[in-house]
């Protein structure tokens, strides 16, 4: 899968960690997640290309055995669909989802790397995930060991993310940015999605999670990184868009 991390230290920390604590017996004590600095170091997938996997109901269809050997982050639910090397995500709430409901013998049996923003001192995840830091103030990090600044949504965060790592080159799929209509039905994501409830205030979060965007393109592409939204009917009009195959040459 080309992970490109010290996959026997990786080992060695599961074997050697307790058996994870069920979520509402830790409420009242502090964060055991390890840091992510300690399988992963800054630029380690330095001038790499990488994919990253939002919630958009254009991967409804999407052949994933097209990115099976790259390197991805994907946000929240897309571990239910694709083996990613790195699932994030920024909501202490989807935390407790993966582990106290439906969604918890696909989440143990995910392989990859589970990760959260540790948003204060106050973060109470267990030892079954690692954590990044979140950063007091609002900027683009390049220092895996100071954090990320996750920004509003976990596709935002997870974009940071990339960066951090040292990619340059990193192709967005499922960042439609808009609820999708097809055969009289509105979608909102290609996974169940998270019971938002009516899709009128949902579009209106992703008009707020577009404005992260937009907030950040230029800061980004002066940078020297290469960011292409892979979805041609998407929202997001921030980065250049291009089909996959073009990507992928």
């Amino acid at each position: 899968m080309g992970y490109l991390i010290n996959q026997t230290k990786l080992k060695r920390n599961r074997i050697m960690r307790r058996k994870p604590t069920n979520l509402r017996l830790n409420r009242n004590k502090s964060c055991r997640a390890p840091n992510i600095t300690e399988i992963l170091s800054n630029n380690v997938w330095k001038s790499k290309t990488c994919f990253l996997i939002g919630g958009g109901p254009s991967l409804k269809d999407f052949d994933f055995g097209t990115i099976k050997n790259e390197l991805t982050i994907g946000v929240n639910k897309s571990f239910i669909r694709f083996p990613t090397t790195i699932n994030y995500a920024m909501d202490w709430r989807f935390y407790n989802m993966v582990t106290s409901d439906d969604l918890r013998q696909q989440w143990a049996a995910y392989k990859g790397i589970k990760l959260f923003l540790k948003r204060s001192a106050k973060s109470k995840f267990n030892d079954d995930v690692y954590v990044v830091n979140s950063l007091p103030k609002k900027g683009l990090s390049l220092d895996l060991h100071q954090g990320i600044w996750g920004g509003n949504n976990s596709g935002f965060g997870a974009l940071m993310l990339a960066i951090c790592l040292g990619a340059t080159r990193i192709g967005l799929l499922g960042f439609d940015l808009k609820i999708r209509v097809k055969a009289g039905k509105i979608e909102t994501h290609f996974h169940g999605g998270y019971g938002l409830g009516r899709e009128t205030n949902f579009q209106s979060k992703l008009d707020k999670f577009k404005k992260c965007f937009d907030e950040f393109s230029s800061v980004i592409t002066k940078q020297g990184i290469n960011v292409v939204n892979l979805n041609l009917d998407s929202a997001l009009e921030c980065f250049p868009k291009d089909s996959i195959e073009n990507f992928l040459k």
